[in-house]
């Protein structure tokens, strides 16, 4: 019986590796930086992260209701840095209009729309819920 080829022998390690958690933490940092610094979306979303949030503690959203917000809120703020990564890894690819790139970018910016349609109409129960009360 042929013995199969062991995979990971044969994948050479990343010059650009991390060599610990510490890094990584590091390079996550930078990573939010970067964005905040260069995407105009990803600000947007900070300053509704804050603004809401304020809003939230003025009317008393509830413990549970603070939790979904923040997942929600930190979701969408994630699934645009994951928009941006893969703008550029477009970007970086090709800058020809190409029917593949396209899709890919398509479908990050649809992800980040995802997260807006949770997003916002949660924001919205939790005020009305909170003045209901």
């Amino acid at each position: 019986m042929e013995q199969k080829p062991n995979l990971h022998d044969e994948i050479q390690e990343s010059p650009m590796r991390t060599t610990s958690f510490f890094n990584s933490i590091q390079y996550a940092f930078k990573g939010i930086g970067y964005a905040l610094k260069t995407e105009r979306n990803c600000k947007l979303y900070l300053v509704f992260l804050v603004f809401f949030f304020v809003v939230n503690l003025i009317v008393g959203v509830s413990l549970p209701g603070h939790i979904a917000y923040f997942i929600c809120a930190f979701g969408a703020i994630a699934a645009e840095m994951i928009n941006t990564a893969i703008e550029h890894i477009c970007n970086y690819l090709t800058k020809d209009l190409d029917e593949t790139i396209r899709r890919a970018k398509d479908l990050g910016a649809a992800a980040v729309l995802m997260w807006g349609f949770a997003y916002f109409p949660l924001e919205g129960v939790l005020i009305w819920l909170a003045l209901s009360n």
